[in-house]
């Protein structure tokens, strides 16, 4: 690849797109022993997915303790601690909204209940 006389006096030259990209990968670095290395970047951090696998497991672990405490107290029980505690303070109010008996609470204790008798 030849090079005109003022790409060669200035150092400055334009990359193809395919080359660009190459050394956009890489980057040159000096070591303590005045080596220069090239090396490839540190790859760029991606957006974690921790947050929503850590409520996705909060979400299962509530529906579990909400079967568990459903099998081991009875329907009945459950809905009148339920309802006693939706008649409470705010915070009350939320725990009861949260401990709602849903269509996969149910799924699940009668999916646990053969096993726990």
């Amino acid at each position: 690849m030849g090079f005109s006389h003022l790409q060669q006096k200035t150092g400055f030259v334009l990359l193809s797109e395919q080359e660009s990209w190459a050394t956009a990968r890489y980057m040159t670095l000096v070591d303590k022993n005045g080596i220069i290395q090239v090396v490839p970047r540190p790859k760029e951090r991606k957006a974690s997915f921790l947050p929503f696998k850590l409520i996705a497991f909060f979400v299962v672990f509530i529906m579990l303790l909400k079967a568990l405490a459903l099998l081991s107290v009875g329907i009945n029980a459950y809905e009148e601690e339920r309802l006693a505690l939706s008649e409470g303070n705010v915070f009350e109010q939320a725990g009861a909204f949260v401990l709602w008996i849903d269509p996969a609470t149910e799924a699940i204790s009668s999916y646990l209940r053969p096993y726990l008798k």
